[in-house]
């Protein structure tokens, strides 16, 4: 089964990281790493983990302040607090805060094994049927806007090609992109620019027909998938999504739209041409759309 758990280990320690990550893949889990405890919550959003380990104590985030923004976005996930044996009584607060237990410092490979092999356990063992919906929902959607995630994106687009070498018709594909989200985030804030995503994905959803599916592609990037759909029907789509957000929005957006088959035969091609486009769009003006 380890093969299948995804393990989070949250260190900017490159001694420590390396240790635990050589020794948690040698006991079969899947590891995945991030030196930044924002960068740890970020991969939360979208992926499950039974277990994220994170340093006691760090420059840009402490282990209880850690423990309680992963508790807020992914409650089942159990967060182990690595610590010098001097700062048990600190690892204890992160405890009382929501952490699961801890490893201590230094690192005993063995230790390492044995608790992240209980937390495992109880993850699995205490999860509901309702945890375990949570979970499968939580591989496919954005933790921010409720949107289909990028690595869904990549699924639902390959079941689109699919169809339509079944049953030849067109498909395109609209790549958006929030104009000025950074200097937006920047003097709003960022929890501004977060309720902004989240308005955007509301109006994007609202704009388009119940057949489109839209997804989060990352950052302040948006994809749509338009099945049954050609160039000019996805131009007079965009042109939609530009005017629903001008008039709804505290900003603009900018768009590229590729088609299939008259852009691209493969999947990557509709991408990069949808991704060319849009490029063109930003530099050419912004508040636009472009095609391929």
């Amino acid at each position: 089964m380890q093969q299948d758990v995804n393990i989070l280990v949250v260190e900017d320690d490159q001694k420590t990281a390396g240790l635990l990550e050589s020794t948690l893949q040698s006991a079969g889990y899947h590891v995945w790493m991030a030196a930044d405890p924002n960068e740890g919550l970020e991969l939360l959003r979208s992926n499950i983990f039974p277990v994220a380990i994170t340093e006691l104590r760090s420059l840009k985030m402490g282990a209880t302040q850690f423990t309680r923004e992963a508790n807020k976005i992914s409650p089942g996930t159990y967060v182990i607090v690595v610590t010098l044996y001097s700062l048990i009584n600190s690892a204890i607060e992160a405890m009382e805060a929501g952490a699961y237990g801890y490893i201590t410092k230094p690192l005993n490979t063995s230790e390492i094994r044995i608790v992240v092999e209980r937390a495992v356990e109880r993850f699995f063992l205490l999860s509901t049927r309702e945890d375990k919906e949570y979970f499968v929902d939580l591989a496919v959607r954005d933790g921010l806007t409720g949107l289909f995630n990028r690595r869904y994106f990549n699924e639902l687009i390959k079941i689109e090609f699919n169809r339509i070498k079944r049953t030849p018709s067109f498909l395109s594909l609209l790549m958006l992109d929030i104009d000025n989200f950074k200097n937006y985030n920047d003097t709003q804030g960022h929890q501004a620019g977060d309720i902004l995503l989240k308005d955007a994905a509301k109006v994007f959803k609202n704009s388009v027909r119940t057949i489109d599916i839209v997804c989060r592609y990352g950052g302040e990037e948006f994809v749509v998938i338009l099945p049954y759909t050609d160039k000019k029907g996805a131009q007079v789509i965009a042109e939609r999504l530009r005017m629903q957000t001008g008039l709804y929005l505290p900003t603009t957006v900018s768009i590229g739209v590729s088609t299939t088959p008259e852009d691209a035969d493969e999947i990557t091609q509709l991408i990069e041409k949808a991704d060319n486009a849009l490029y063109q769009a930003k530099k050419s003006g912004k508040n636009k759309w472009c095609v391929a």
